[in-house]
């Protein structure tokens, strides 16, 4: 059997090198010019370029170029769904609508357990108005082409924002940043609920 500090060593270099940089010569085709791709919204240090799936380089939605735009746009969406619920399961620990949820089954906002638990309570009339409207927004709201990633034509609270100035390239790259953050932090309090049985404001941590 292999000693014990080897296996750790290879685990370790494994890591390594699944996070490292992948090698990429393409460029991005936008509306202005073609930029390589460590200058895109997103590639930030210090992980840089990241796919060690390779779904970038054999993506199904045509080339490379295409590929990275699509999956590049999909992370800022699910990057504001993850702020928005971070920020929800916190508010909710803190904060309940006054008056019904749901008049006809009786349900009152102040009967929604906070965290997970919350699930179990919706109603199916709740789920459905639920699946209705973000089918609609997957269908009425699209990425505008030739634009950054996540740009729906909607700008700040409705107002389109072209300028591609290096301070809007900035805001879009820390946009990004939160999100990823607001990722492992919406999973992190799934998985924390999850292990202690109840939500995170629940929990003792002394």
């Amino acid at each position: 059997m292999a000693p014990i500090n080897t296996i750790v060593v290879a685990c370790l270099a494994a890591t390594a090198a699944a996070f490292a940089p992948a090698e990429i010569s393409f460029k991005i085709s936008t509306s202005l010019n073609a930029k390589p791709i460590e200058k895109e919204i997103g590639v930030l240090p210090p992980v840089g370029f990241f796919d060690p799936l390779n779904l970038i380089k054999n993506g199904p939605y045509g080339s490379p170029e295409q590929n990275f735009y699509h999956y590049r746009g999909v992370e800022v969406k699910h990057g504001r769904i993850a702020m928005a619920a971070t920020l929800g399961m916190l508010t909710q620990q803190n904060y309940h609508f006054q008056g019904y949820l749901s008049p006809s089954e009786n349900l009152q906002f102040s009967d929604v357990p906070n965290g997970l638990a919350a699930l179990d309570v919706v109603p199916l009339s709740g789920w459905v108005q639920i699946a209705v409207l973000i089918g609609a927004h997957e269908v009425i709201v699209k990425q505008r082409e030739g634009k950054a990633p996540g740009d729906f034509g909607t700008g700040y609270f409705g107002v389109a924002m072209d300028d591609q100035s290096s301070k809007q390239l900035s805001s879009l790259n820390a946009e990004i940043s939160n999100g990823r953050l607001a990722m492992l932090g919406i999973l992190g309090m799934f998985a924390s609920e999850i292990v202690h049985g109840r939500p995170l404001a629940e929990v003792s941590w002394i």
